[in-house]
């Protein structure tokens, strides 16, 4: 399993901190001195305060209303970015106006200091507008005015939400630093909420019996607090799916509700209660019963005899030259079959349909739910259907393992799945086998698509060594699985072939000659690339250098940073296997040549090189594996001992001497 840093607030009922809400004055001279913090070059802005307070209230009915008040100074001229906010809410035009968010008490305003005063400058209306993003999701902007380096901003508004199970995330981590933030909820003793902090930074927090006013009566409630002081910037960091995955929040998911002369309502849910919810919901149960509009074609295709993966290989490849995928992610949508006049749809409407057609094949599929690497990791703690936002077919096997894919992939195919995708998810039907393969991580229910097998670069190179210092041969790279679409990818994002050529020839360090690929076009598991090169060694008198691997694997250091409190996630389980045969000119001989190494970092990393003579040709064989994709924070220090290796071995010199 892999390991993330989770504190459950099971403590509350025994917690009696003495803290509040600490009260900041007005605005004066003394606040535009230069921050602490913009010592540090990265920082744009510093959040002097960010105050959330959500509690519930009565209208024509239970709502959820939450209050946000935020003052900055900006640092930068890039901080003045900051200055104009988006703030997105719930908004269905074509739905009851009763169901849609609303945003009030909208108020802002710049502070900057001018001849030793404090001038304020407010927002007006003018500076306000909103646009709809989509069918359920509507934008507020406002751009606060007389923004400079060196100001002070301030802007506060309130949601107004209808849907009393759906709490905001309160996220206490901004990429800017933050030197307080506090966020309290109230609920009257009606809700039950499951309540879930996380991230790296632990805060001040208690749980308060208090009263609260809903509608005119006044009501027993709770009040979860939560403070944080001093906390860090949260920047982007490489090798990193989700960096808002990482960041200290407070999550809320309703359990129940108990409204006096109604029976009590219960919503934590199992994942059972979310396949249900999806099967009547999503109407996802008649969306796996659709008819196969490809039936005919194929019949074309030689399926008979064939095994799962080949079977459902063709068909994936018959669907693709038939559809393709508009760039969107969805986990609903009203009919697959609308797509076929249009040829195009989203993952999921693809997936229904190629699920139809492996139906047809005798194949069992289900969806395989799932929440996007790029939107963060499913919860620990409990199920939500909030949570998952796609979904890509599993299906069985003749050995009743499971095998994967997703339509979005243009290059894809069984078992290749984009980075994104491979993530951690549910099954719909988890009847669809008895014996799954691939690890369910958690309780034998989440399963971690990043583990699946198959992902590997194959390189062979073969080549001479000339008198005046000269490596000239081939090399042919077969690329097998994840690599494959990353390869196919790449590839079809350059510009033509000879965008291709120099861009390898930068990277490589040579010249090539020659240049062609197999099976770079179309879907499939392996892509092949052939490249004729010369390369330059390193000449000395009557010694010749080059490196035995003759391109090295790896060349740059990723992990320079002093530590590192984010883990590091690669994107799949993977190898790399480099061969080189290098021929020895005539008249010279190995004066010195590298020793065999092994580096592990055990359980996830390792690279092992061996070399042997066989006549006047040197025989390098090199080997790196990625056996886990999560690296834990407390691994980084043996991860950047074990990348200098790594390092140390690409870069290896054979030294010729002129007999």
């Amino acid at each position: 399993m892999r390991k993330r840093l989770f504190f459950v607030l099971t403590l509350f009922a025994v917690c009696s901190l003495a803290f509040g809400q600490k009260k900041f004055s007005k605005i004066t001279a003394a606040d535009f001195a230069t921050p602490s913090e913009a010592a540090d070059s990265s920082v744009d802005a510093v959040y002097i305060y960010d105050i959330g307070e959500t509690r519930v209230t009565a209208t024509t009915g239970l709502n959820i209303e939450t209050q946000v008040k935020v003052r900055m100074q900006i640092v930068t001229e890039k901080g003045k970015e900051y200055a104009n906010k988006a703030v997105v809410f719930y908004y269905n035009p074509k739905g009851a106006q009763a169901d849609n968010d609303k945003i009030s008490s909208i108020s802002a305003a710049s502070y900057n200091l001018v001849d030793g005063k404090v001038v304020k400058t407010a927002m007006s209306s003018k500076y306000e507008f909103k646009e709809q993003i989509d069918d359920h999701r509507m934008r507020l902007k406002f751009s606060i005015p007389e923004v400079k380096v060196g100001s002070i901003i301030e802007y506060k508004y309130t949601i107004i939400s209808p849907r009393y199970s759906d709490i905001p995330t309160w996220y206490f981590q901004h990429s800017e630093p933050v030197r307080y933030s506090f966020y309290s909820a109230t609920f009257p003793e009606w809700f039950q909420y499951h309540v879930e902090e996380r991230g790296y930074s632990p805060l001040k927090g208690k749980l308060e019996n208090t009263n609260i006013m809903v509608g005119s009566s006044l009501l027993k409630a709770d009040r979860y607090i939560f403070e944080g002081e001093n906390l860090r910037a949260f920047k982007n960091e490489k090798f990193i799916y989700c960096q808002d995955d990482y960041a200290q929040r407070v999550d809320f998911e309703l359990k129940g509700v108990t409204i006096p002369g109604q029976i009590y309502k219960d919503y934590a849910r199992k994942w059972d209660d979310v396949r249900e919810y999806l099967k009547e919901e999503f109407d996802m149960g008649s969306y796996l019963k659709i008819k196969n509009p490809y039936a005919e074609e194929m019949k074309s295709l030689d399926l008979e005899g064939k095994s799962v993966a080949v079977k459902a290989s063709r068909i994936f490849g018959l669907l693709k030259s038939k559809l393709k995928w508009d760039k969107e992610y969805k986990l609903y949508c009203k009919n697959p079959l609308r797509i076929l006049k249009d040829g195009k749809g989203s993952n999921i409407e693809l997936n229904y349909i190629y699920m139809a057609m492996l139906r047809d094949a005798g194949i069992s599929s289900t969806p395989m739910l799932i929440r996007r690497r790029s939107m963060g990791r499913l919860p620990l703690t409990y199920a939500s259907i909030d949570k998952l936002n796609t979904f890509v077919v599993a299906f069985v096997d003749e050995n009743d393992a499971l095998l994967f894919a997703d339509c979005s992939a243009d290059y894809g195919d069984v078992n290749i799945l984009p980075a994104d995708l491979m993530a951690e998810g549910i099954l719909y039907d988890p009847n669809v086998t008895k014996t799954p393969n691939n690890g369910a991580t958690r309780g034998g229910t989440i399963y971690d698509l990043s583990e699946i097998g198959g992902n590997a670069t194959n390189t062979r190179i073969n080549c001479l060594v000339t008198p005046d210092g000269q490596l000239a041969g081939q090399r042919i790279n077969t690329h097998i699985g994840y690599n494959a679409l990353s390869y196919k990818n790449a590839y079809h994002e350059m510009e033509d072939s000879l965008a291709i050529i120099e861009k390898i020839e930068k990277n490589l360090d040579c010249k090539l000659s020659s240049f062609r690929t197999k099976n770079a076009e179309g879907v499939g598991r392996a892509v092949e690339e052939r490249i004729r090169f010369s390369k330059e060694a390193v000449v000395d008198g009557d010694r010749i250098y080059f490196n035995p691997i003759v391109f090295a694997d790896e060349k740059t250091n990723y992990f320079v940073q002093s530590d590192r409190v984010l883990p590091v996630e690669f994107p799949a389980a993977q190898s790399t296997t480099i061969t080189s045969v290098v021929t020895i000119p005539e008249g010279y001989v190995v004066e010195e040549m590298p020793k065999p190494e092994t580096v592990t970092l055990p359980g996830y990393l390792g690279v092992v090189i061996s070399f042997e003579m066989q006549d006047n040709n040197l025989v390098t064989k090199y080997q790196s594996v990625v056996d886990n994709t999560f690296i834990p924070a407390t691994e980084y220090a043996n991860l950047q001992e074990f990348w200098n290796k790594v390092l140390k071995i690409n870069s290896m010199m054979v030294c010729l001497k002129k007999a």
